[in-house]
């Protein structure tokens, strides 16, 4: 019973603790990408080309961003609200999220309640659920032209850099990482040649004989070293065979005093000894046992 009363109260601390944790990790919430005058670039779920911003979650958690704010006004932080209850608001660690700024919230929840104006200077700002709590902005340059985008050099990264898809490093990259890795070009020629994976298993193989040949070699170097110290070191001691001189020594004496007593008609020497030494042993009893007459 009170185990199951510890599993039931753990869940729940897991349930209060869950909101929190979201929470925290929208403080690291980030407009990675934006997109003012968009002709031929992404169209949005019903087709369009509209303008867009991307927003990216760089921690290593989900992060959940309904009730947010976005606005393209800093004195009216709380223009629009990202509804709750749609579960396309959890973002994934790492992943990101667009919202079209088409001016048609009407059409969902990524579509916002205004839009972006080309060849003008376009501020963007990101509010916490409280309206108040500044999470991130950015003002877009008026200097972009159709299908350029304004993003971040890396995923929440600095600096900012105009896009225009002239090279794979100017790519834009709605919903995608800023960062492309580029092909290498030498694997790509390996895996052309060698089709069957044949020349990888020879060296996959030639890899692991080679270690475990290092292992080995360092395995006998090591017990040699061991066997070349142990043969310098001299020779112990064999140990010595040391009597219980205590007890047999005293039994010895009292037996030759007792001998002596008895041949001059002394008194008899009485020594007291520990009951556990041997002077109490049967086996140096001083005196012989009377045999009766009959």
């Amino acid at each position: 019973m009170k185990s199951l009363k510890k599993i039931v109260a753990l869940f729940a601390l897991a349930l209060i603790a869950s909101p929190a944790v979201m929470g925290q990790g929208r403080k690291e919430l980030r407009i990675n990408e934006v997109m003012v005058q968009n002709d031929s670039s992404i169209v949005d779920d019903f087709g369009r080309h509209s303008a867009w911003i991307e927003l990216v979650n760089p921690t290593h958690a989900p992060v959940n961003i309904s009730a947010i704010y976005l606005t393209d006004d800093l004195n009216n932080p709380q223009k629009y609200f990202v509804p709750t209850g749609d579960a396309r608001t959890k973002i994934e660690k790492g992943q990101s999220v667009l919202f079209y700024a088409d001016g048609k919230p009407q059409d969902g929840t990524f579509h916002l309640n205004f839009t972006l104006t080309p060849g003008e200077d376009n501020f963007i700002a990101v509010f916490d659920a409280d309206g108040i709590s500044l999470l991130d902005s950015v003002t877009i340059p008026a200097s972009l032209t159709a299908d350029m985008s304004y993003a971040r050099a890396k995923d929440a990264g600095k600096p900012w850099e105009v896009r225009d898809n002239s090279s794979v490093e100017k790519a834009v990259t709605p919903g995608g990482h800023n960062v492309i890795p580029v092909p290498n070009n030498k694997i790509a020629k390996f895996k052309e040649m060698d089709e069957n994976g044949g020349a990888m298993t020879i060296m996959a193989m030639a890899i692991v004989f080679t270690a475990l040949l290092v292992l080995c070699l360092c395995f006998y170097l090591i017990k040699r070293i061991g066997g070349a110290k142990k043969a310098a070191e001299p020779a112990a001691a064999a140990p010595t065979a040391v009597a219980d001189t205590d007890a047999e020594v005293a039994a010895a004496i009292a037996i030759a005093l007792e001998l002596y007593n008895q041949s001059e008609g002394a008194h008899k020497l009485t020594i007291k000894q520990n009951p556990a030494s041997a002077w109490n042993s049967k086996i140096h009893a001083m005196r012989t046992i009377p045999t009766l007459k009959r």
